[in-house]
């Protein structure tokens, strides 16, 4: 366990946003894939993820947002993310995340806005 590494879950009225600080990668994904299939088990079909404190995502992390994706997307849902870091933003784009229902935003307000006027 990486003493570094925390998910402050923020539930909201319209949809939870959950703020990641540290690394995601094979030692936390476990915790991080619990915490974020828990949310969608909670009958959240929408989620924000607030990635600006993340040091570092690696595979297994891109993995566990793939497949909450894959499964809130079966609920006509969305993950949005909150993320200013240009090399983190370019591993969504690679990965293709963001051409399914994954989109990043730069700001809280705006992928908040998303939800309540969509």
């Amino acid at each position: 366990m990486n003493p570094d590494f925390k998910i402050i879950v923020q539930e909201q009225d319209i949809v939870p946003i959950l703020r990641i600080y540290g690394e995601i990668d094979i030692y936390t994904c476990p915790e991080f894939s619990t915490v974020l299939l828990d949310i969608i088990d909670k009958g959240n079909k929408d989620l924000i993820l607030d990635l600006n404190n993340i040091l570092y995502i690696d595979s297994t992390g891109l993995g566990a947002i793939a497949y909450s994706a894959r499964i809130i997307a079966e609920k006509e849902g969305q993950i949005n993310v909150i993320c200013t870091k240009t090399q983190v933003k370019k591993i969504f784009e690679m990965s293709g995340l963001s051409k399914k229902n994954v989109k990043l935003f730069d700001k809280e307000d705006s992928a908040v806005k998303y939800f309540s006027s969509g």
